[in-house]
Parts: C-alpha cells; structure tokens; sequence
C-alpha cells in the first residue's frame, strides 16, 4: 500500500523574542503568515521570513514553515 502526501495548506511561522522569563530563558512569540500557496518553493517562503525578520523590533528565533497535508492511498 502506498501513500502520498497533498499539502492543502502552508503557512509562514517567524519566532521572535518577546522577554525572559525568571530563569533567563527567551520567551518566544509567534508571528503567523498564513495562506502560503502551498506550491511555493521553501526557498521563496524563506525569503520572505527574512523580509519579514528584518522589519520585527526584536531578536528574531527563527523562521519555520508550517505544512498541512492530506493523506491519500494510491
């Protein structure tokens, strides 16, 4: 039996720190960016994350992509 993976959704996740909490440690916010063509290339969104980075006020964490897929047999 084999599967296969549709991606149905797509959507852009840039972590920035919001503050530490009482050990040190950042505390992390995420800005969400959803409705990402699903077809868009990881390098494109990418791209657009550091776009993005570049306009937040504080520390950016990171920049993830977050996929929603549909599992089909064939």
């Amino acid at each position: 039996m084999a599967v296969q993976a549709v991606t149905v959704t797509s959507e852009l996740i840039v972590n920035v720190e919001n503050g530490v909490n009482a050990q040190g440690n950042p505390i992390l916010a995420a800005r969400r960016y959803r409705n990402v063509k699903p077809s868009a290339t990881s390098d494109d969104v990418y791209a657009v994350g550091q776009t993005l980075a570049g306009l937040q006020e504080k520390p950016v964490a990171g920049i993830q992509r977050r996929d929603v897929a549909d599992l089909e047999n064939v």
